[in-house]
Formats: structure tokens, C-alpha cells, sequence
């Protein structure tokens, strides 16, 4: 659609307040990580597991701060690869930066089909291993394919819903274990599970926090709705800060009930943590709300990052870009989805199944893409507050703040699973491939990806 001559073209409509943006926030980070992840994290930094959330948290918060002043530089860019194709102007860097994006989506969708796998069968303990591993994971993704494929759209009245359930089934954690709270040693590292016993203290700290930085990922969906927040220059880092802080208070108190109600050595060995707490904090409690519940944050994140990645796949492989095959850019004539992005990105997800099968490597897979990808945007940030022409910032931020995201997001990339870790250096490989292979196809047909990119359209 084009904006008749003379007629300035409609921006998107100012309707967040700062209310309403920070519930957002909350309902997009609050999901599945703390649900599946807190047993790992307990049985790695024993009764001090709040401390992990904690760190986790700042680190967060310092990279939306980060997004947030990006996006009033470039209010229209709207995502981590735009970001970094104005600011690096190289084309690599931005096939290299969506790439991972897009593997941080797929490892996420795995991720939660992984927590529904181990929480749906929960009360079933005689329910065959193959099963939790692999069929209720794999039905999981094919419906969430499905429904990716015939479309969905996502309203603040749906989000708002999701944010209730979740909030409300982690509050009820809170209320059943408050009893235990104060029984323990909350900064006891030494009660980690055996194969972390004897590691310095705050290397277990950062290797705990390494793990649930992944259940913090969402905060940085709020940069790009700047242009729909009333008062950005004041709401959205308000509203990333009060999200975040928000987050840690419940995430520290559901880790604080947690190891009251059972020591970290066996919470580190549950497949359902949080049921187990509840089973033990109050053995009356009909346990089916917390098969319910998991899940159904687990459907929510997953079928987000799931439209994400198809979108990717479809936004990257379109004419004029060029990076993957033009087949990817295939939208459906009556659902009007690219059903072939879908269908890709739910193949690898079935593969990352097949090859993953602990919760742990694959949420660390997640982190381990969108930290590198956060270093890269903490790093534009320095250069453009270094560079007097660069556009104004609406609000921002000290210099401090890049500079520390960078070392927090370094020091947690660095304390991330090692079979994550060479997990991201094979598919970074794959995706050098993919991207000399695709630009030696564009160079045949005559056609550059930066040159197309910044070629006008035509009507």
C-alpha cells in the first residue's frame, strides 16, 4: 500500500501506557523457563538459587535499557537485525544476527515442547519413557505448526489472559510453600547438587544465572513497541525496568519456596519441580492444575517462537534480500502464511528433539544465540554514542550500561552448557555456508543482497 501523494503516511497508534506495557513485559517473560528450569538451577547453586535469578535479572535489564535506546535512535527498525544493519551497515553481520535469532526461536519451541513432554505425563509415572521424549513433543509441535499455518493473531485482551494464568500459578506456589520460607540457609552453596559440590561460589552463582537468563527471554520485545506507547522516552524504559524488576521478585520467591520445601539435590533430579514442591508443600492440592498450567504457558511461548521464526525464514528469503532459497518466501493463497517457512522450521525443531533430549543443553542453546546477538547490540551502542552524527536518542542511556552488558552477557555466555556451546559453532559454521552459497547464487544472477535491500521498491 502507498500514502497518496501530499498526505503524510499514519504511524501506528499510541495506545500503551505505562501500565499497560509493563503487564505486557511480565506476561512475555513470565513462561515456561521458570517451570522447567528451576530444579537445574537449585541443583547447581544449592539454597543461593535466588541469587542466580537475581544476576540474571540485572543482566537482563541492562540489555533492554540497551534496546530501549536503540529504538528511540531507530524507532522504525523494530529488531535486533535492524539494529545492527544500521549501525554495522554489513551485510554478514545481519544475516549472522538473524540466523541466530531464529536458532534462539527454534531451541526455545524445543525447549518447551521438552517441559510439556515432562509435565503432561507428570501424574502418570508409569507412562513409558518414549512417551515424555518423544511423543507428546512431537504432537506438540505438530500442532503448533498447525496452527502457525493457518494463522493466528495474538490480541493484548489474549496476552493479558496468558499473563493472568501464569502469574497466578506461580503466586500459588508462593502461597503453598510460604510456611517453609526461612527453614534454610539461603546463601548456602555447598548444598548443590554432587557434581557441582567443591566449585567456587561464584562460579556457581554465574553458572546458575548462565541457565536462568533463558527464563528472563522477552524482555527485549518491548524496545519494539515504541511506537505505540504513549511517552516512549519515558514508558518503555520504565516499563522494561518495572517488567524485570517485576520478574525477579516473583522468580526469587518461587526459588526461595523451592528449596525450603526440598533440598536442591532432589529438586535437580525432578522432571516437574515445581509439581513436586506442590505435591510435598501441600499434599491435598489436586496436582492436575500444575499439568494444566505449564503447559499452557509452554503453548504460549512456543507458538510465539514459532511465528517468529517462520517470519524470519520468510522476511530473509524474500526477493530483494536474498539470503535463503526463494521457496521459503511461499505464502499460502488462502491462509496467507508461509506455510513452507512453518514446515522448515518445525522439521528442525523435531531434529533438535531427536538430538537434545535434556532441558538444561537446550535452554542453554537459546541463551547461548541471543547472548552472542546481545553483545553485538551492546556494542553498537558504544559506537553510535561514540559517533556525533548518529541519530538523537529519545532516551538515553549512560555509557555504563553497554559497556556492563557486555561483560554480564560475556561472562554468561562463557558459563553456558558446553554441548549448547558446540552445539551455536556447528550451526554458526552451517550458517557460513548457507551464506556464501547463497551469495555466490545471488552473484550468478546478477543480483547483490545490499544492493537489492536498498533498492526503492516499485509500485
Amino acid at each position: 500500500m502507498t500514502t497518496p501523494p501530499g498526505q503524510q503516511p499514519q504511524g501506528l497508534e499510541r495506545a500503551l501506557g505505562l501500565t499497560a506495557i509493563t503487564i505486557f513485559g511480565i506476561g512475555d517473560i513470565l513462561g515456561t523457563g521458570v517451570y522447567g528450569l528451576m530444579g537445574r538451577i537449585a541443583g547447581m547453586t544449592g539454597t543461593a538459587a535466588w541469587v542466580s535469578c537475581v544476576i540474571a535479572g540485572l543482566t537482563a535489564s541492562l540489555t533492554g535499557l540497551t534496546y530501549a535506546e536503540l529504538a528511540s535512535r531507530y524507532p522504525k527498525a523494530g529488531g535486533a537485525a535492524h539494529f545492527c544493519h544500521m549501525v554495522y551497515d554489513n551485510a554478514f553481520v545481519t544475516f549472522f544476527v538473524t540466523f541466530f535469532v531464529g536458532m534462539s526461536g527454534v531451541f526455545s519451541t524445543a525447549t518447551g515442547a521438552r517441559i510439556i513432554g515432562n509435565y503432561a505425563l507428570a501424574l502418570f509415572p508409569d507412562a513409558p519413557p518414549i512417551a515424555r521424549d518423544h511423543l507428546v513433543p512431537f504432537v506438540f509441535v505438530f500442532l503448533l505448526g498447525a496452527i502457525a499455518m493457518r494463522g493466528i493473531v495474538l490480541s493484548s485482551a489474549a496476552n493479558a489472559v496468558c499473563t493472568v494464568i501464569e502469574v497466578s500459578g506461580l503466586l500459588l506456589i508462593i502461597a503453598l510453600g510460604a510456611r517453609f520460607i526461612g527453614s534454610v540457609n539461603y546463601l548456602d552453596f555447598a548444598s548443590a547438587a554432587e557434581p557441582y559440590q567443591g566449585t567456587p561460589a561464584a562460579l556457581l552463582a554465574v553458572s546458575g544465572a548462565s541457565l536462568a537468563f533463558y527464563a528472563f527471554i522477552g524482555f527485549e520485545d518491548l524496545a519494539n513497541l515504541s511506537e505505540e506507547v504513549v511517552h516512549p522516552e519515558r514508558n518503555v524504559p520504565l516499563g522494561i525496568c518495572l517488567s524485570v524488576v517485576g520478574t525477579i521478585l516473583v522468580y526469587c520467591l518461587v526459588a526461595l519456596v523451592a528449596v525450603s520445601v526440598m533440598a536442591p539435590a532432589a529438586l535437580s533430579e525432578s522432571q516437574s519441580p515445581l509439581i513436586d514442591v506442590v505435591r510435598k508443600a501441600a499434599p491435598g492440592f489436586p496436582l492436575w492444575i500444575y499439568t494444566v498450567i505449564p503447559v499452557f504457558a509452554a503453548f504460549n511461548t512456543a507458538l510465539l517462537n514459532l511465528l517468529m521464526t517462520s517470519r524470519l525464514l520468510y522476511g530473509m528469503s524474500r526477493r530483494g534480500l536474498g539470503v535463503l532459497p526463494p521457496l521459503l518466501s511461499y505464502v499460502h493463497p488462502v491462509w496467507r502464511t508461509p506455510v513452507v517457512g512453518v514446515g522448515v522450521a518445525a522439521t528442525v525443531i523435531c531434529v533438535l528433539l531427536l538430538c537434545f533430549r535434556d532441558i538444561k543443553t537446550l535452554a542453554s542453546g537459546t541463551s547461548t544465540f541471543l547472548l552472542a546477538v546481545f553483545i553485538l547490540l551492546h556494542i553498537a551502542l558504544i559506537r553510535i554514542k561514540r559517533n556525533p552524527a548518529a541519530p538523537r536518542a529519545a532516551f538515553p542511556v549512560p555509557l555504563a550500561i553497554p559497556v556492563l552488558g557486555v561483560a554480564s552477557c560475556a561472562g554468561l555466555l562463557m558459563r553456558q552448557d558446553t554441548t549448547a556451546l558446540r552445539a551455536a559453532a556447528v550451526l554458526g559454521l552451517a550458517a557460513l555456508v548457507v551464506y556464501a552459497v547463497q551469495r555466490i547464487i545471488n552473484g550468478k544472477s546478477g543480483r547483490t543482497r545490499d544492493g537489492d535491500a536498498r533498492r526503492p521498491p516499485r509500485d
